[in-house]
């Protein structure tokens, strides 16, 4: 206790000495927390909110993120609840809520006040200022815009007030027109020349050329949104965005994760580093993959190993494979290349063949299954530096041949957009350009054979591509309304796979008033209720 005593006589006196104006100065440097500041720069808050967007909207984390389960990619094995479209037991609905407004939009929201106020000196300064505010407002766009695709009509003019407790909702419709304005304002703000966050900038580095593309295309996607319900507007945007689009994955909207804690991919941590076993691929998408003999599965799924039946002494007997449907079988050729051989179902390996090869099978979709018995998550995604994607080179030619396909003028034909977003699909995935040239000579994958109109052949195949984007492959079928492939579980209907989540529990306790008018707004707080944009 002394010393300290003597340091502060010491420093009195030193004042004294000094002045008797220095003293408040010097006391005030000794209340100030060098290790715990109290004003927070705006560039890491941004850094924060992106991060946390993507990790929610990547993860498969029950509690929150039920995207691959409602787009019946994956099915369940202890606790199919969540693919029977329970969104209550584990507030689904409100940790969504929670994170996009709380983590996201309040951290970049935060980041645009801070940076607003920074002063600039030279031409340079007041750009490289300007392009991270209209970063701030591309990632905001896109944070509102999936908050409307989940819900509907949301909190926006009086969202992030701290002494607004009870923000009232925006129509949902008006929240994507005033998104697309801000959208449009960024997009004319970006100097491409200059830098934007730069090395807090975890998607682009600061490549601000890479975030104008990646503006048009979300610009792109939410034109797309919107071609059932204003035609006029998102020809527009279509037609203005199409020309700057991501044209490769190498531009894809990514985060890249790192094979060290905290920053592992979320699906690594669900999958791998969690112990658990939740999840195989569902029935239902290893059935049509293996109707199209999609080369994609060597990646998407693991393979089970067939094996013959036996006889009393232990030799192989001729063995059926049994099912309906077709079944892709993959031989491992002595370079070291699979050979993929499709055959239908039921099918019999004759023992004299003595064959060795794997084979694609998943559970079924909303019904709880065995951990073992089929194939499994496959490896490829189970790496912690997997790269995090929420907008895709795929997914943008998916967007671009529809936009034809409805004779808006974007470049090319609506086969060859078609084409491209299967390309970029197998690319993103590793597939060889030999097994890819193969896939589209297949007559059931071939645009000018293929089943069905446009929704049909396109909505099928960006629906197969978006597999580790879910959220889109959940909207690729509200929006495009391919039939044939969505399954109900058990004791369900196709009716009843929800085209939306329900408001937050939280909200109808803490925010009574203002919820009942929203849910009255849209026609009534249910899973069944459809968005504004899904009029089909």
């Amino acid at each position: 206790m002394k010393k300290y005593i003597y340091k502060l006589s010491i420093l009195f006196l030193a004042v004294a000495m000094v002045g008797c104006s220095n003293l408040d100065d010097e006391l005030e440097k000794i209340n100030i927390d060098s290790k715990n500041p109290s004003e927070v720069p705006g560039e890491p808050l941004f850094t924060n909110g992106a991060r946390d967007m993507f990790d929610l909207l990547l993860g498969t984390n029950v509690n929150s993120n039920v995207f691959r389960l409602y787009s019946q990619y994956w099915a369940q094995t202890t606790y199919p609840d969540e693919s029977q479209y329970n969104q209550v037991t584990r507030n689904i609905p409100d940790n969504m809520w929670r994170t996009l407004y709380r983590n996201t939009l309040k951290d970049i929201t935060g980041a645009r006040e801070i940076i607003s106020q920074q002063e600039t000196v030279t031409a340079s300064e007041e750009a490289i200022k300007n392009n991270k505010l209209a970063v701030i407002t591309i990632v905001e766009t896109f944070a509102y815009a999936t908050l409307v695709d989940i819900f509907g009509n949301v909190p926006f003019t009086e969202a992030l007030d701290v002494n607004n407790v009870s923000p009232s909702y925006d129509d949902a419709a008006t929240v994507y027109s005033t998104i697309i304005g801000n959208l449009n304002t960024a997009i004319s703000a970006i100097t491409q020349s200059e830098v934007g966050f730069a090395n807090q900038d975890p998607i682009y580095e600061g490549d601000m050329a890479m975030w104008y593309k990646m503006a048009n295309s979300l610009k792109l996607r939410l034109a797309m949104r919107l071609a059932d319900v204003n035609a006029s507007t998102a020809q527009t945007m279509a037609e203005e965005a199409a020309a700057n689009v991501i044209s490769s994955n190498s531009e894809n909207f990514s985060i890249a994760y790192t094979n060290s804690s905290p920053n592992t991919h979320p699906l690594w941590v669900d999958l791998v580093q969690s112990g658990r076993n939740d999840f195989v691929p569902s029935n239902v998408l290893t059935g049509v993959m293996n109707g199209y003999s999609d080369p994609r599965m060597l990646k998407y799924f693991t393979q089970q190993e067939f094996e013959y039946d036996k006889d009393d002494n232990g030799d192989n007997i001729d063995t059926e494979i049994e099912g309906s449907g077709s079944l892709l079988l993959v031989f491992e050729d002595v370079d070291g290349m699979d050979s993929l051989v499709s055959v239908n179902l039921p099918y019999t390996v004759l023992a004299a063949d003595d064959y060795e090869f794997g084979y694609f099978t998943g559970g079924v979709y909303g019904s709880a299954n065995a951990a073992s018995g089929f194939s499994q998550i496959g490896d490829f995604f189970k790496e912690p530096d997997l790269q995090g994607t929420l907008l895709s080179y795929a997914e943008v030619e998916f967007l671009l041949a529809e936009a034809a396909a409805r004779g808006y003028s974007v470049g090319g034909t609506e086969e060859s957009h078609y084409e491209a977003g299967i390309r970029a699909s197998m690319d993103e995935f590793g597939i060889g350009n030999i097994y890819v040239d193969a896939y589209l000579l297949e007559p059931d994958v071939a645009y000018a054979t293929a089943a069905g109109d446009w929704k049909q052949k396109i909505g099928t195949q960006k629906w197969i591509a978006m597999y580790n984007i879910p959220f889109e492959g959940w909207t690729t079928w509200r929006l495009l309304d391919f039939t044939g492939i969505f399954q109900a579980p058990e004791g369900l209907t196709l009716g009843d796979i929800p085209v939306r989540f329900i408001y937050p529990i939280e909200e109808a306790t803490l925010n009574g008033a203002q919820y009942d008018a929203a849910a009255s707004a849209i026609g009534g707080d249910l899973k069944s209720t459809k968005l504004f944009w899904d009029v089909n």
